[in-house]
């Protein structure tokens, strides 16, 4: 994990790359959260010529059903500021490429590093806080607040108005992640994939050590440094506010998961 110098601040990449996590993690919640409430039928098996081929994976595990027609004029990023609010989506997002970045944000959490040149959400409000002496330091408590504004929209969006939205988008959706280099693949089954991914993030100690080999910090723990650019945000955030994440998560996931794997 990594964080911006304390002694002056500077406006460090890692800061940059750690708002745009935090900012996929609710932007998952903010497109997958439309299939909260949402009636989902089985899926019908697939048709296969004979012999059947049982290691055989359909080409879309979770269907998404849109709508047949959508007379609203207005575009993504406007329909999605009226869900959350013009106020809060002003303060909290970037709408240039709003879409396409939230699209690349979801696809990247699971990585190692993701480019900080696409940043679709402004920074939490306040500095990264390390506290201890050389050799003893830990990751502040006081960072864990910066976090609760996104963390009340993620359970402050409305499921019903959501419902429909994510499928009416889902197009402009799954049209940008092809466009990001995935031709045959499907977003929403991407997007669980995702999900399944946070969830196994590991349960961090009460007091999470930290070194400064240079400029930026890092988790003193080889596993959890080692792990990716997503669990590392949900590490960073606090266990309380990590827990809250995972549970809108799990009950996405369950909503949103159409093939049983």
């Amino acid at each position: 994990m990594y964080a911006e110098k304390r002694e002056p601040p500077p406006p460090d990449a890692d800061e940059r790359l750690g708002r745009w996590i935090l900012g996929g993690v609710v932007l998952v919640a903010l497109a997958v959260g439309a299939w909260y409430w949402f009636k989902r039928e089985a899926a019908e098996p697939a048709t296969v010529a004979e012999p059947p081929v049982a290691t055989a994976e359909p080409a879309v595990r979770n269907p998404v059903e849109t709508p047949a027609d959508d007379a609203d004029g207005r575009s993504a990023v406007e329909r999605i500021a009226a869900l959350v609010g013009p106020e809060r989506f002003a303060a909290m997002f970037i709408p240039e490429s709003f879409v396409r970045n939230l699209v690349a944000t979801v696809d990247n959490l699971p990585r190692a590093k993701i480019a900080t040149r696409i940043i679709p959400a402004k920074p939490p409000a306040g500095e990264f806080v390390a506290v201890g002496g050389e050799g003893n330091l830990v990751l502040g408590a006081a960072n864990y607040a910066r976090y609760a504004p996104w963390i009340t929209l993620v359970d402050a969006l409305d499921a019903d108005a959501a419902v429909d939205l994510y499928r009416r988008l889902y197009p402009e959706l799954q049209t940008a992640y092809e466009n990001l280099g995935n031709p045959d693949g499907y977003f929403n089954d991407r997007v669980i994939e995702v999900i399944d991914h946070l969830l196994e993030t590991p349960e961090p100690p009460d007091t999470i050590a930290l070194t400064r080999p240079n400029v930026l910090y890092e988790f003193a723990d080889p596993a959890l440094e080692a792990q990716s650019a997503g669990r590392k945000l949900l590490l960073r955030m606090g266990p309380g506010n990590a827990a809250r994440v995972k549970m809108k998560l799990r009950d996405i996931r369950d909503l949103i998961a159409v093939a049983q794997y």
